[in-house]
């Protein structure tokens, strides 16, 4: 089992990696920030490179991205 994680508190990268369909493991607050903990996969740092080099996802697969990253964010303890 693969217990290698990958962080990051860009709030559209987050969004983008996750309706590309990686797994989010938790959300951590940092700072009044929050912190998104991915499970990695092999393919994390080329979804990444994807992202900056103006990357596209579907509309809807981003938008419920979005409405589940912050609906976390606002369930942080």
């Amino acid at each position: 089992m693969n217990n290698s994680t990958y962080s990051t508190n860009d709030l559209w990268l987050s969004a983008f990696l996750k309706a590309k369909g990686l797994k989010i493991i938790r959300v951590e607050g940092n700072n009044r920030r929050a912190v998104f903990v991915f499970e990695d996969t092999s393919n994390r740092k080329e979804l990444i490179e994807e992202f900056y080099n103006n990357g596209s996802v579907g509309v809807t697969l981003i938008k419920n991205a979005m409405a589940d990253l912050k609906s976390a964010i606002f369930n942080m303890e």
